[in-house]
């Protein structure tokens, strides 16, 4: 900004800005004209009377239902308050403070300009337009003391484009007071709803569930100690009553040897360790699946309902680098292929696919754009992000390369809004899965009640004993037998 620009007068600054956009000067010339046809003061009345109750709904609505006030309103209002009364305040000062300023040769002071700011739950981003004698490294170098200026946790930068870039400053951060409680165990079938399967919270605290009737198929993205494993053993404890009874079965593949799932080996339908022993899991998975939908198609079957005769399938791969990209090339060619056919075909007949990849390039994951469902924890690299939940997810909001290391198990998910939701899944120890093991693996003993008497020709007091057929002598009084626990569950080798 040049020092004559300095000098103007708030008014003539503020007649130039109405100047620069047309929305503020029409909204201006309807004033003045409501003022010379029905007077002034009745105009300011019924203004401020309208301000005063879009604030009253505002206000409500917010108190109402926060995350949809959020999404179609409180972001754009926030985004201008913010814009003018935070960042455009300060904004002369601090340039000048941080030596963000420059000088041409004629001695006129030149300050870079706020071009917008877009403001998410957590994270504001204000898009800057650099001074011709510039560059980058410029702002990087006072990141620190503009996070200090504007009171952010942290601060970051990116090139949008050359000579544009965005400052991107940390408010706040929602989970460091928020408790994210593991759910129970559901306690039959019955509690178990596939369209919402509870395993966390996002960042407004309601409760996040995954769809498995309409989302299908997930892909998680993030390094090692993102959270990716709380993500997929909470997914597994929200179908625990259903696991128990059969009525869906997990096929997993752990290609770092059972490292992440090993300890869930028992209650796996299959379980894979290495490439080669993922690979035959997965012909046998669309073995399965195609003999059931030729089956499900000759019966005029559209849509299937899991049951323990015809259970929903999930395939899980924990690392899909080493089914692709670090498997033989005989391995990786026909994985593609089956896993391909098990995303685009198996909907109908109660196919899952779930993965889990590192860095979630097309190298590592060659199926990524057919999984409909995509969550990035934290990644190494800001490109990830939009490799995984499509271009422009972190220009509006999703900084998963941001996400600390002490924050494990949050990330950032597509929904319904334009700006991705910031979520948590729930932390699962090793004595939770040993415990969700336990359930799924030990079979329930019914209780069977013995009659109490027995149809017989002699009404005598006979009636109250019974003589065993092959030795008259050994007698049994009713009146001391007791209830008998009697297992009626498959039989040990069966279950092993």
């Amino acid at each position: 900004m040049s020092s004559n620009e300095n000098a103007q007068t708030p008014a003539r600054r503020v007649g130039k800005w109405i100047a620069r956009h047309p929305r503020v000067s029409g909204v201006t010339t309807g004033l003045g004209s409501a003022c010379a046809y029905f007077g002034l003061v009745p105009t300011l009345l019924t203004t401020g009377i309208g301000v005063l109750a879009a604030i009253g709904v505002g206000l409500t609505w917010r108190a109402v239902d926060a995350p949809t006030f959020d999404r179609f309103a409180g972001r754009l209002v926030r985004a201008w308050w913010r814009r003018w009364f935070v960042y455009y305040r300060k904004w002369q000062v601090v340039t000048s403070n941080t030596g963000l300023t420059t000088v041409d040769k004629h001695g006129t002071t030149r300050a870079p300009r706020i071009r917008r700011v877009r403001s998410s739950w957590c994270w504001d981003s204000v898009t800057v337009r650099m001074t011709p004698a510039q560059e980058q490294k410029d702002f990087e170098q006072v990141l620190g003391r503009l996070a200090n200026t504007y009171r952010a946790r942290t601060a970051s930068l990116r090139t949008l484009k050359p000579g544009l870039v965005s400052l991107d400053f940390q408010r706040f951060e929602p989970f460091d007071d928020m408790f994210i409680p593991l759910a129970s165990l559901p306690e039959s079938t019955a509690d178990v709803d596939l369209s919402k399967l509870v395993i966390g919270k996002d960042q407004y605290g309601r409760d996040y569930a995954i769809d498995l009737v309409t989302q299908l198929h997930i892909l998680f993205a993030g390094t090692t100690g993102s959270g990716k494993g709380s993500w997929m053993w909470g997914l597994f404890r929200a179908l625990a009553p259903m696991i128990k009874e059969g009525s869906v079965r997990l096929w997993v593949i752990d290609p770092k040897g059972g490292m992440e799932f090993g300890a869930g080996r028992a209650m796996f339908h299959r379980f894979a360790e290495s490439a080669d022993d993922g690979l035959e899991l997965t012909r046998e998975y669309t073995q399965v699946l195609d003999a059931r939908k030729a089956e499900l198609g000759r019966q005029g079957i559209r849509q299937h309902t899991p049951t323990p005769e015809q259970p929903m399938e999930i395939l899980v791969c924990d690392e899909f680098a080493g089914m692709t990209e670090f498997a033989d090339n005989a391995i990786s060619n026909e994985f593609e292929k089956l896993i391909g056919q098990a995303i685009t075909q198996y909907r109908a007949v109660g196919g899952r696919v779930m993965g889990a990849v590192q860095e979630p390039s097309k190298d590592n994951v060659p199926v990524r754009g057919l999984i409909p469902t995509k969550i990035v924890l934290r990644v190494e690299e800001a490109g990830h992000v939009d490799m995984t939940l499509g271009e422009g997810a972190r220009e509006r909001g999703a900084f998963a390369d941001q996400i600390s290391e002490s924050l494990p198990g949050v990330g950032y998910v597509k929904h319904e809004g334009r700006e991705p939701l910031r979520v948590r899944a729930a932390y699962t120890s090793d004595a939770d899965i040993a415990a969700l093991v336990d359930y799924c693996t030990t079979p329930e003993a019914t209780v069977t009640t013995l009659p109490t008497t027995w149809a017989t020709d002699d009404t005598s007091d006979e009636d109250d004993v019974i003589e065993d057929a092959d030795d008259g002598d050994v007698m049994l009084d009713l009146a001391d037998l007791e209830h008998i626990e009697v297992y009626d569950g498959e039989d040990e080798d069966e279950v092993a």
